[in-house]
């Protein structure tokens, strides 16, 4: 039976990180050399309003992709001023092979911040974040995303989590439990912090984009992340952005919505943010 007809769970958005003393460990592989490190320098830490952090890749030399609901304010609800938001690619030990402010951002148009995760929610989870200047192919190659993520694929995810966001962390193998509707199940170990972590697919021996990190949740003692299938909601935020349709700078935007949400069912997965 497939597994999307088997599971029940509670699932939690992966915002923004905890004390370092609520942290736990992921059993990830730390990237904290630079010959581990080597290659991922794409991926890097979002420091959102000093108060903050999720993780985002480069997808272009000026565009970091994140899930969403990192840039609201957990607290009022609002879009997170573009401008005080801070990559920092790389990211190790206090050290970033570059670091840009936000120049503007896009929240994908179907994405509605309720204070649940539901699967509509959760599909829809993507963020573009323009930088203020390209990072230069030499100091950080963008990477390509694909989409088509399928169940009994294996693929990795590289994240900054909370409590271990000194350097990044990559679970070089976790599987897709189950793909339907454009949510991606996995069992991916993620953590508060790890939301906009890119999940990687190889193709042609070359890392590429398949999914983002947006939501955990357990199905009895199994802890599962949740993602989307990144092809077509990515094709969409793209195209908006270039048409300019939804684009904020940096400024403010005042937007308040703290709600409890609605559930929606992955076949038996409900998905609730408490």
């Amino acid at each position: 039976m497939k597994f999307r007809k088997n599971l029940l769970l509670t699932a939690a958005i992966l915002a923004w990180c905890v004390p370092m003393a609520q942290a736990q460990d992921s059993n990830l592989q730390r990237l904290d050399t630079w010959g581990l490190s080597r290659g991922w320098e794409g991926v890097g830490l979002l420091i959102i309003a000093q108060q903050a952090s999720c993780t985002g890749v480069l997808i272009e030399p000026d565009l970091v992709l994140t899930a969403a609901h990192c840039l609201y304010d957990p607290k009022s609800g609002k879009k997170t001023d573009p401008k005080l938001v801070e990559f920092r690619a790389g990211w190790r030990d206090g050290k970033s092979i570059a670091r840009r402010q936000g120049k503007s951002a896009i929240i994908h148009p179907d994405y509605v911040n309720f204070a649940r995760a539901t699967g509509e929610q959760v599909r829809n989870d993507l963020a573009l974040l323009q930088l203020s200047s390209p990072i230069q192919s030499s100091h950080a190659n963008p990477f390509q995303a694909d989409g088509g993520a399928q169940s009994g694929q294996q693929v990795s995810v590289v994240s900054y989590g909370a409590g271990r966001n000194d350097a990044p962390s990559r679970q070089r193998s976790c599987d897709v439990l189950d793909a339907h509707n454009g949510v991606v199940v996995m069992s991916c170990d993620v953590v508060p912090g790890s939301s906009g972590a890119p999940v990687f697919a190889m193709r042609n021996g070359r890392p590429r984009i398949v999914s983002l990190v947006s939501a955990i949740g357990k199905s009895g003692d199994q802890q599962v992340s949740f993602g989307m299938d990144i092809r077509a909601p990515l094709a969409q935020i793209l195209a908006d952005f270039r048409a300019g349709r939804g684009v904020f700078p940096a400024k403010v935007i005042s937007a308040r919505r703290i709600v409890v949400g609605q559930s929606d069912q992955l076949g038996g997965a409900k998905f609730v943010k408490p």
